[in-house]
């Protein structure tokens, strides 16, 4: 990793977008344990990269680049450094309250949370204490420890149980958790989805099953959006992940020498009938604008003068 050379940076013309507060700032996350530069596999660190993605895609002025990290090699900068990731340099910032953050070190949870609290000024729907992003953080977050159980040792039953739950919580109407967007709670979700789905298939030959079809829509749609797509860990690194913490099942081959690949699969089955529901959404869409108009022309019908100058 060379901090002169960035895995991933936004660019920002500020005359065009005509920022009023610029906020820049390094994003450092752990390296692929395969390749030592790529990005690695870690959640949390795909997590607040989602993060910072959405938030520079939404908020006039954001710019970040981000910079892959060998545990074993810190850069200079990490001056104080918890062994945590990811880490936040500030370059460039300001808190809530105008105060110059430039030049900080973030690198706990807590931290990163505050930081991103601090510049994200416009999306709402990327904040944690946000009541809906709460209420449904408290119905994922012991999902991911479900991989971790089923991987030694625990019951098939139980991970599919927790995939039940979760498809129930999915099937909403929504594109996402809670809206047609992506929310910080899908920020948090994503990312253990796609170990879930790539890790049990691999050591388990485990799928998830069809018949959630509400978990299978809310990955086609996330293989829709840049922001998980452009930060998703290669399938090689997840294998890989968690080749010594498998006890429960024979280890695979090799993955480190496998070409490099990214899951995206969905069955077709449930793409054609997220065809069907768009083209449905279209068509009342359409019905209801023509709706709209022929009201508009009654009413302006109605509105005509007779020869007098009086109005009916």
């Amino acid at each position: 990793m060379s901090v002169d050379k960035p895995l991933f940076a936004t660019t920002v013309d500020d005359e065009d977008r005509k920022a009023v507060v610029k906020q820049e700032f390094k994003l450092f996350i752990k390296a692929s344990q395969i390749d030592k530069e790529t990005r690695g596999s870690c959640p949390i660190c795909e997590h607040w990269f989602m993060i910072a993605y959405l938030i520079a895609q939404k908020q006039p002025g954001v710019n970040f680049s981000v910079f892959t990290v060998q545990e074993n090699s810190p850069p200079k900068e990490f001056e104080g450094w918890s062994k945590k990731f990811p880490v936040v340099l500030s370059v460039n910032c300001t808190d809530k309250k105008g105060q110059d953050i430039s030049g900080c070190m973030y690198d706990n949870f807590e931290e990163l949370e505050t930081f991103f609290e601090n510049i994200n000024r416009e999306c709402p729907e990327l904040k944690r204490h946000n009541k809906e992003n709460g209420d449904a953080m408290s119905r994922v977050d012991t999902l991911y420890a479900t991989l971790n159980g089923f991987l030694t040792g625990q019951p098939e039953t139980k991970l599919t149980k927790a995939l039940r739950a979760l498809n129930e919580d999915l099937d909403n109407g929504k594109k996402f958790f809670i809206d047609d967007m992506l929310c910080y709670v899908d920020c948090h979700l994503l990312p253990r989805l796609q170990h879930i789905k790539v890790a049990t298939k691999r050591y388990a030959d485990y799928n998830i099953p069809k018949e959630f079809k509400a978990i299978w829509k809310f990955l086609a749609h996330a293989y829709q959006q840049p922001a998980f797509v452009a930060t998703m860990p290669r399938d090689q690194d997840i294998i890989f992940h968690y080749k010594k913490k498998v006890t429960a099942f024979p280890q695979v081959k090799n993955s480190t020498i496998e070409k490099f690949s990214y899951d995206m699969y969905v069955p077709e089955e449930i793409l054609e009938e997220i065809r069907l529901e768009d083209d449905g959404s279209m068509e009342n869409e359409q019905e209801q604008e023509q709706e709209q108009e022929e009201v508009e022309q009654n009413s302006e019908m109605e509105a005509q003068p007779d020869n007098n100058g009086l109005e009916y």
